[in-house]
């Protein structure tokens, strides 16, 4: 229980500045100093109350990773100054998991589940890892899994080992084996990092990885860790000073772009450019979407980035989540006016505008995996056959039951109409031709380099413009 002066004295001094005329600098700066002591006093309190409260917990197969990647992560986290959880007793079979791992869980601020090859063996993991998810859904609690040496989409596959395991539980533990499943499964939707795809599988890079990524998340503003936090957020000139200044690494801009087509040429050249400048630059595999869902964690990003820059490529509608971002993208732009600068890059804009050449194919390749209607709806589609609604509108009506496989379909259907819309617009807006730069060499890197520069004006032109206006709002004078 923190004294009530860190508490209430904060309250009253954040109401005051708040509420004060806008001209009594003075005594804003007063009270806001005053604010700053009784944070110092706060923070104090709450480290020296803390002393069971984990910074990191660490959830792992013994006979997999104890003696190696384990240990080298917890030596390196405990290296970089982090409070680490790491269970090294063995726990006799069948056994609950004890008081001391649930509020170690509980309260621990990140938690790191290493998914290994007989991670759902054990019955005390499987339990360590569904209260993880539970805390993950209910509490917002960040959740890094490492997926270590196995494959990701063996954790979606009912023929897997991981389903086999699973089942041998179903006997003796058939109630708990359902949530097992399911914490199996979402954990996979998390972004995480697979061993096999960094470094060659080397674990000292991924131990690195994994080191900076927490070190990264733990290093908040004092302000955010204060219990008035959200009060002060409730101010608009607080908020978005605080957006201006905030040490959190959201992205100024978005980069989009297929892998297979540019992640080793322009694409990484355009990154190395706006990073050289100093610019926040978020794509698809960006340390700061570790912990979040694969897809709501793409469109919060997006969300929250200035600029939207999409690469369209030959190859770019092959792939789903490349149209999803792209979706994403234009739909920010229609509610809050986000800028997107396209690049039509060994494209035409009249092939993405009008859905044709390798966009129209690939197009038709995604409806051809949407399975008929009549044969996925079955008896729902026979009984209601005189007034079915419009596929728009199945699913709203919460009266009529539909299977999961049907439901996943509908969402097929609305994604590629989405997708189609998504192009058709985006082929109107004024963008950068690469056939067009640098007489159209684009396999010498000097054209990439020219492309990149260009592109590097148009966006510090319309980042400036964007913290000039924030700034303006907020009340200060900035010199750009």
């Amino acid at each position: 229980m923190y004294g009530l002066r860190t508490v209430l004295l904060p309250a009253l001094f954040v109401c005051a500045y708040v509420f004060l005329p806008q001209k009594m600098y003075g005594l804003q700066a007063v009270l806001l100093l005053a604010l700053f002591v009784c944070a110092y006093i706060f923070l104090q309190q709450k480290k020296g109350t803390a002393s069971r409260t984990y910074d990191v917990f660490l959830s792992f197969k013994g006979e997999d990773t104890r003696g190696g990647f384990t240990d080298h992560l917890y030596n390196g986290l405990i290296a970089a100054g982090f409070h680490v959880f790491k269970d090294d007793n063995t726990l006799p079979v069948g056994e609950e998991i004890g008081q001391e791992l649930v509020e170690a869980i509980m309260n621990c601020r990140i938690a790191i589940p290493i998914i290994s090859k007989n991670y759902a063996q054990s019955k005390w993991c499987l339990r360590e890892l569904t209260k993880i998810m539970n805390c993950h859904i209910e509490q917002k609690k960040r959740v890094f899994p490492v997926f270590y040496k196995v494959n990701l989409l063996d954790l979606h596959d009912p023929g897997s080992h991981f389903a086999a395991d699973l089942s041998k539980h179903d006997a003796t533990c058939h109630e708990e084996s359902a949530k097992w499943r399911k914490a199996m499964t979402f954990v996979a939707w998390v972004r995480g990092w697979t061993s096999q795809t960094i470094a060659n599988g080397r674990d000292a890079e991924l131990v690195k990885m994994v080191v900076e990524r927490v070190s990264s998340e733990l290093q908040t503003m004092w302000i955010e860790r204060l219990p008035i936090f959200p009060m002060l957020m409730s101010n608009y000139y607080i908020r978005s000073a605080y957006g201006c200044f905030s040490e959190k690494k959201r992205g100024e801009v978005f980069l989009a772009f297929h892998g297979r087509d540019t992640r080793l040429g322009f694409a990484a050249c355009l990154y190395s450019s706006l990073v050289g400048a100093g610019i926040r630059v978020l794509k698809d595999d960006h340390p700061y979407l570790i912990g979040t869902h694969r897809t709501y964690g793409i469109d919060n990003s997006i969300r929250d980035c200035k600029i939207s820059i999409p690469i369209l490529s030959v190859n770019f509608a092959s792939s789903g989540w490349c149209l999803d971002e792209l979706a994403e993208m234009v739909d920010c732009k229609r509610q809050k006016g986000q800028k997107i600068l396209p690049i039509f890059y060994k494209v035409k804009p009249s092939d993405v505008r009008n859905i044709s050449g390798s966009f129209g194919e690939y197009i038709r390749q995604h409806k051809e995996n949407i399975q008929p209607l009549d044969k996925i709806f079955g008896e729902y589609m026979r009984q209601h056959k005189e007034n079915i609604q419009p596929l728009d509108e199945i699913g709203k009506d919460k009266d009529r039951k539909m299977s999961k496989q049907a439901l996943v379909e509908i969402g097929k259907y609305k994604d590629r109409k989405r997708w189609k819309q998504a192009l058709v617009e985006i082929g109107k807006y004024k963008g950068l031709e690469s056939e067009k730069i640098a007489n159209g060499y684009l396999l010498s890197s000097y054209s990439h380099q020219n492309l990149s520069l260009i592109l590097l004006q148009e966006t510090l032109v319309l980042l400036k413009a964007y913290f000039k206006f924030i700034l303006q709002l907020a009340g200060m004078k900035g010199n750009f």
